[in-house]
């Protein structure tokens, strides 16, 4: 934990970590509680985040917070492993729901009519029904800073736009890009998640390994309500009965990798700061969307 030191040992974490912590930011107020996580204090929050919470605590809460419509993150890692999970409800609003640069191409000519036709290069990039908005127009200036009008995509060069026969001619230059339209998902809680975790990935040869971590997390939750502990570390017997209870858990999902779950296993009663901050990182992404 990097705001510990070995002066701080036998004190409460939250407590021991405050002041360093708030001097990282001076505009954000840091508060400790070091009470009951009660639906009357959570209440209170817009997005709640839990971290080395038992499956329980994590059902319990998440259950509340999607009820209230308040934003729900769960972060944790053991060993070399990370697990993150977030349910911004029923209702959240994608802003920018593509990545990278917006589509645009240059304009060459506009022409007066019903409709307007803009002969621009990178018309594939266009599908119909878009949305679009102009810029630097010379000439046909009432295009610039108009509300965003659909396009019909013709060929390669040419899209079909609005009325413009009222327009002035079109003269030179002018840039036409795509408004993105903002999109509205729906997040399960957790619960309904972890029955059949959906997972996307750009490499599937990776999916039976994610899979299997994510039986091996609920054995590992089950071994602990069991044990009262987590494994030992490198203890083959504690890691066989973990592997047994993924098995029991994760055999509907997909054929488990046992050996990433030994793995995980033998290693999960340890805590590792660069691991706890991709996770935290990652997590505090979340938070601010």
């Amino acid at each position: 934990q990097f705001l510990l030191g070995e002066s701080d040992l036998g004190q409460n974490r939250a407590k021991a970590s405050e002041r360093a912590l708030a001097e990282l930011n001076p505009h954000v107020v840091v508060e400790t509680h070091s009470g009951e996580l009660s639906e009357a204090f959570l209440a209170s929050f817009q997005v709640v985040v839990l971290t080395e919470s038992p499956l329980e605590e994590q059902l319990r809460v998440g259950n509340f917070c999607h009820a209230q419509g308040i934003s729900f993150i769960v972060a944790d890692t053991k060993g070399l492993a990370g697990q993150l999970f977030c349910d911004f409800g029923e209702c959240f609003v994608i802003d920018d729901p593509e990545e990278g640069d917006p589509v645009s191409a240059a304009v060459q000519h506009i022409s007066q009519g019903n409709p307007g036709v803009v002969t621009c290069m990178g018309t594939e990039n266009f599908q119909d029904g878009d949305l679009v908005i102009f810029s630097g127009v010379q000439g046909m200036t009432e295009l610039n800073g108009q509300e965003p009008v659909p396009v019909h995509v013709l060929d390669t060069s040419r899209l079909e736009i609005s009325d413009t026969s009222s327009f002035s001619p079109y003269r030179c230059g002018g840039l036409v890009s795509r408004v993105q339209r903002p999109e509205e998902c729906s997040h399960e809680p957790l619960c309904q998640a972890l029955e059949k975790p959906k997972i996307q990935m750009a490499n599937t040869e990776d999916l039976p390994r994610s899979l299997s971590l994510h039986a091996a997390f609920r054995a590992l939750h089950a071994f602990r309500r069991k044990r009262s502990r987590l494994p030992r570390p490198r203890a083959p017997a504690d890691a066989e009965e973990v592997l047994e209870l993924a098995r029991s858990l994760g055999a509907q999902q997909a054929p488990l990798d046992e050996d990433i779950v030994l793995a995980f296993a033998s290693v999960s009663a340890g805590d590792l700061c660069p691991v706890a901050a991709v996770v935290g990182a990652l997590a505090a992404q979340e938070v601010l969307k």
